[in-house]
């Protein structure tokens, strides 16, 4: 499993580096969200939570934001994908779009209840719900594309000798 984490938590600093220190005044997406996302639909949930917790730090580290923030909505959405991923046809690009929705809009959810716990209510308004109902549709586009790098990564990995594991494996052998 290191490999798989290692790859993957670099793929992750490349785009919270790329959408944080190039295009943050201008592009606000939830690529992190959906690498997180799609990673969790694979079969091993160590890998998805480990990668949960090491973006959710990073990105909690970065956030002038409460700390927990990130990293409690980066595990929700670990949480999310392991609940669809059973039922849902995860080949299809509409059942892609359709998971990754459901988990934005969880991922939201999750950030306004922690920030309705740490602040206090009215903290938001009309405009806000509307800012990040188009950052989720906006997230939801590059979702298809989130998913290629994900299989692409796999790719990279099985060629080096990397065996994903099975369905149904729920032991943690040491082939990984």
């Amino acid at each position: 499993m290191t490999a798989p984490f290692l790859l993957f938590t670099l793929a992750g600093l490349g785009i919270f580096y790329l959408q944080n220190l190039i295009f943050f005044s201008n592009v606000r997406l939830r690529l992190l969200a959906l690498l997180i996302f799609f990673v969790a639909l694979r079969p091993s949930l160590a890998l998805g939570i480990s990668l949960g917790l090491a973006l959710g730090l990073l990105q909690d580290s970065y956030a002038a934001t409460p700390f927990g923030l990130h990293l409690g909505a980066s595990l929700m959405l670990v949480a999310t994908a392991r609940f669809l991923r059973p039922r849902m046809l995860l080949q299809r690009a509409g059942s892609l779009l359709l998971a990754g929705l459901a988990a934005l809009v969880v991922q939201e959810g999750t950030w306004q209840l922690i920030m309705l716990v740490s602040r206090g209510p009215g903290i938001l308004t009309g405009n806000q719900l509307k800012y990040h109902g188009l950052e989720i549709l906006g997230s939801l586009a590059l979702a298809p594309l989130m998913a290629i790098l994900v299989k692409g990564v796999e790719a990279v990995l099985r060629r080096w000798g990397w065996r994903p594991p099975r369905e149904g494996a729920l032991s943690v052998s040491s082939e990984q």
